[in-house]
Formats: C-alpha cells, sequence, structure tokens
C-alpha cells in the first residue's frame, strides 16, 4: 500500500469505529441499572469522540477550535471507562460525587495540549498521558480483583479478553502519546492504531451483544426497608434477593422462574445448613473455594447455584447478606443493647468497623446505631464506638 492509501483506509477504519461506538453508546441506554446505562453511555460516546481525534489528527479537516473541543471529549473517555467498569464488574450501583472528577479532569489536562511554548509542551503531554495510564491501570485492577468473587458466568469469561483488552490498548496509545511528545512517531502507527481500535470496537460489540443481560444486572434495588421493631430469631435464614427463593422453583438473574432438579436441591439443602446452621459466613476472610470444599459442591456449581437460585452476581454479597441479617437481630435484641456496635461487626466476621457500616447501611438505608435507635425505640442515637 502506498502511503495515501494506507491514510485512506485508517481514516474509514476510524470512521465505522465511531459508528459503531455511537450505536454501543445508544444500546447502553437500555441497561437496567443507572450506573452501568449512564458510565457506559458516557464511556462509549466520548471513545466515538476519540475516533473522531484520531481522524481530526489525520486530516486536519475541522477547525482548530472544534478539534480542541473533540480533544477534551476523548480524553475523558478513560475516565468514564474506569466508572464503567466499576458498575459492570464491582457491581457499584452509587458513586460518589468526587469521583465524576475523574473525566473531568482528564478534559481540562487535555486543554494542556494547547499549552503555548514548545518548551512545556513534552511535560505536560507526559502528565496528561500518564494520568490516563493510571486510570487505565486502576480500572484493569478493578477487573482483576473481583475476579474470584464474580458468580455471574458469561461476566467471568468476558473479564479478561474485551476489558483487559481496552486498557492495554489504552496503556500502549499512552505509551506512544509519550513517544510522539519526545519524538517523531513512526508512519506506519496510525494504521496500526486504527486496526486496534477497530478490532477492540468490534470485540465489544459482540461482547455486549452476547452477555449483556447479565453483564448489566437487573434493574435498580428496591429500596430497604426500614427497621422493625419486633426482635426476629437469633439465627437468620438466607435472606433472598430480588424475590428469589430456594424452593424447588426460584426466579433466575432475569426473573423468570426456573426449575431446580433434585441434585441442585440437595446442594442448596447443604449450602443452607452450612450457612445457618454452622453459621460458616462468620469466618473472616471466607471464600467460595473454601466454602464449595467444604460443601463438596464444585466450584463452578456453587457459582452458579448461588447466582442462579438465590439471586447474588459476588460473594462478598452473598456473604454479608448473612451477616447484616444477623446483625440486625443483634442491634433489635434488648438484651444486647449495651454491646457495643463495633463487637457486634468483629463477631460476625467484619474485620473493622468501616466495611461493616458501609455494608449495612447499603443493605438496611440507614446506619447500624440509628436501626438499634428504632428498632429499641430508643431516645437518642447510640454511639457507633470503637
Amino acid at each position: 500500500m502506498t502511503g495515501e492509501t494506507t491514510g485512506e483506509f485508517s481514516q474509514l477504519l476510524l470512521g465505522l469505529c465511531a459508528g459503531g461506538l455511537l450505536a454501543m453508546a445508544a444500546a447502553m441506554l437500555r441497561a437496567p441499572r443507572w450506573t452501568a446505562r449512564w458510565t457506559g453511555f458516557a464511556f462509549f460516546f466520548t471513545s466515538a469522540f476519540f475516533a473522531v481525534k484520531l481522524w481530526c489528527d489525520q486530516t486536519h479537516a475541522l477547525p482548530y477550535e472544534a478539534r480542541v473541543v473533540i480533544g477534551m471529549v476523548a480524553m475523558s473517555s478513560v475516565g468514564w471507562f474506569w466508572l464503567m467498569v466499576m458498575a459492570l464488574f464491582n457491581d457499584c450501583d452509587q458513586y460518589r460525587p468526587i469521583m465524576f472528577a475523574a473525566p473531568g479532569s482528564l478534559a481540562l489536562l487535555a486543554l494542556g495540549h494547547q499549552w503555548p511554548g514548545d518548551s512545556l509542551m513534552p511535560v505536560v503531554w507526559t502528565l496528561s498521558t500518564l494520568a490516563q495510564a493510571g486510570f487505565a491501570i486502576a480500572a484493569l485492577i478493578i477487573v482483576v480483583r473481583s475476579w474470584k468473587d464474580d458468580l455471574v458466568e458469561s461476566r467471568r469469561r468476558v473479564r479478561g479478553p474485551f476489558m483487559c483488552g481496552v486498557a492495554l490498548y489504552i496503556l500502549s496509545l499512552s505509551g506512544f502519546d509519550i513517544w510522539a511528545a519526545f519524538g517523531e512517531v513512526p508512519s506506519w502507527y496510525p494504521m496500526l492504531n486504527a486496526a486496534i481500535l477497530t478490532i477492540c470496537v468490534l470485540a465489544g460489540a459482540f461482547t455486549f451483544i452476547e452477555a449483556r443481560g447479565e453483564m448489566f444486572g437487573e434493574a435498580d434495588p428496591t429500596p430497604p426497608r426500614q427497621p422493625e421493631p419486633a426482635v426476629q430469631s437469633v439465627i437468620p435464614a438466607i435472606p433472598p434477593v430480588n424475590g428469589h427463593a430456594n424452593g424447588h422453583a426460584a426466579l433466575n438473574g432475569n426473573g423468570a422462574v426456573i426449575a431446580i432438579d433434585r441434585a441442585a436441591k440437595a446442594d442448596l439443602d447443604r449450602l443452607e445448613c452450612l450457612m445457618s446452621r454452622d453459621q460458616v459466613w462468620k469466618e473472616e476472610g471466607l471464600t467460595i473455594a473454601s466454602l464449595a470444599l467444604r460443601a463438596s459442591i464444585p466450584e463452578t456449581q456453587l457459582r452458579r447455584l448461588i447466582n442462579d437460585c438465590l439471586g447474588y452476581r459476588n460473594f462478598p454479597s452473598y456473604v454479608n447478606a448473612h451477616r447484616i441479617a444477623a446483625a440486625k437481630n443483634r442491634l433489635a435484641n434488648p438484651t444486647e443493647a449495651r454491646v457495643s456496635i463495633s463487637a457486634i461487626a468483629y463477631d460476625i466476621g467484619f474485620a473493622s468497623l468501616g466495611p461493616f457500616n458501609r455494608a449495612f447501611k447499603e443493605e438496611a438505608g440507614v446506619s447500624p446505631s440509628e436501626w438499634r435507635r428504632k428498632a429499641l425505640d430508643l431516645p437518642s442515637p447510640i454511639s457507633e464506638d470503637a
């Protein structure tokens, strides 16, 4: 291929990428959970601007001001990628407002590429690309760290090939950007960049078409119930989520009724025995591998059992549901009114008070002290002392 033909072909690929990314952005609007819906839309939408930016770098067809705006939107895509990974692979249902500073700060750093003076350009360029690499690495860490606790089989399969591929692409792109800041990029790089981006877009499209329903999860959960003043049983039963039950029929992750065969029912009974009678959820550092060993159930089968029959998408949420149910009972028990909240947290398997407070508030909608106050009809909140 001649240089002109290569340039035209890479520009064609970039146009196809932009169109594919916009189509995936529109598809994300059908995701049931708002975190996946809007962060996914933002990531694919801003990634389309990234493809347009690469096209502009080759053609210079748009005015300078337009290229500046496109560059800002394009650079923010890495921040949206980090937020989307948290929603898809870490089951994040809410974000702290400060987290949205990630795409915003990257967009502002893009202005540094227009900094007057050639002497500072390499430094500003390096800082912005390192920031992009940092968020890509953070997303990669999330993908890898939550892998072993993931109960959704289709999501486990796509963690490596797609999300890690996108993260590694961003890292390689950052490396070439730093190279460009200090020297001349090889002539073959634009074509290679367009080809790799096209492969990532195609892989992403097939991934989301195949596994979108299970990956995105169900709609936003219903608001948690307020504490009841009555004391429940001391040993909690398995708290099913979203109406899931553990009889001979159950609702799967998509809300459809599924039949449970005799072998699966026996496995569920053994699991219920370990969790309710033996209370293995009290063990700090309990893993699905150790639980599978004690239940004499293959790990893959146990993952499917907890996900399909009980409705949990990750193992920590399944274990914490038992712990929080026990904590609710103990906090509502008048005989334990003087037991500190931290002592209860440590006794039910939490290593520290902070994670317990966050898990409890996420499940119950109120803090442990507020739950105790309402359950026992106390006049003022009890201090969450250490």
